[in-house]
């Protein structure tokens, strides 16, 4: 697993989206690094990290993540999830709720309904569908620095796909924020509101955008992020446990 470490402060675990390596990310890394110590992390499968070639579960996306923890040293930390991260966020505050203090999900969601799953199946078959979706994963995925192959997407995906949070949520004890948009193809209004109401205390904040928000205006993410976990650290039981 292939991880980076910038600034300095209470660590913050930041793990990008699907097929998303951390280069393609680094704006958004240097603006929290004024303020935290950035673990960023190159989820399985993509980036510098290893591409199995069978496939793997987000569980196991989950334990990788808290392995680097291990790795580094840290007993816990706040994580920022972005996308299909949520996913993996989730499965680790559930099962290892210990090891987080401050949770953050940006067009994040924690299942992918049956009819969305249709959806995406039919769409590559669709008149000029094809095409255009192949011009979205030629620019956005394989154009990265370190992009993943595309068995390697694919596998994710099937990661993603076979993924159901909702067992999970209830066990949410870390406070959580989650940053959606109103107008996101891939996550609805719907599922972030299901999100919200499925982990005690969480905070949803639904801004005008689209999936792509925070690339065209990282402000939108950084200043609440930022607010957040400046809130959370600052809770009784964080400045003892600091202390």
């Amino acid at each position: 697993m292939y991880y980076e470490i910038h600034g300095e402060g209470e660590p913050l675990l930041l793990l990008p989206g699907w097929g998303t390596e951390i280069s393609t990310v680094s704006g958004l890394i240097a603006d929290l690094a004024r303020n935290y110590q950035v673990i960023a992390i190159d989820n399985r499968g993509t980036g510098r990290s290893s591409r199995p070639d069978i496939p793997w579960t987000i569980e196991q996306m989950a334990d990788d993540t808290v392995g680097i923890l291990d790795a580094t040293g840290f007993r816990n930390a706040h994580i920022l999830a972005i996308s299909m991260s949520t996913m993996i966020a989730l499965t680790i505050a559930a099962k290892y709720p210990e090891r987080v203090n401050g949770m953050v999900f940006h067009v994040g969601f924690h299942r992918i309904p049956f009819l969305t799953k249709i959806i995406m199946t039919i769409l590559p078959h669709l008149p000029g569908m094809k095409k255009k979706m192949e011009e979205g994963m030629n620019s956005m995925i394989l154009g990265q620095k370190y992009p993943p192959t595309r068995e390697s997407f694919r596998l994710q995906g099937v990661a993603v796909s076979a993924f159901d949070g909702r067992e999970y949520l209830g066990r949410i004890t870390a406070p959580t924020l989650i940053i959606n948009c109103t107008r996101d193809p891939f996550v609805t209004v719907k599922i972030s509101k299901e999100l919200a109401a499925g982990i005690t205390g969480a905070r949803l904040i639904l801004a005008d955008g689209d999936h792509l928000i925070a690339r065209l205006h990282p402000e939108l993410l950084v200043t609440p992020v930022l607010e957040f976990l400046a809130e959370v650290d600052a809770k009784p039981e964080r400045t003892k446990e600091k202390s």
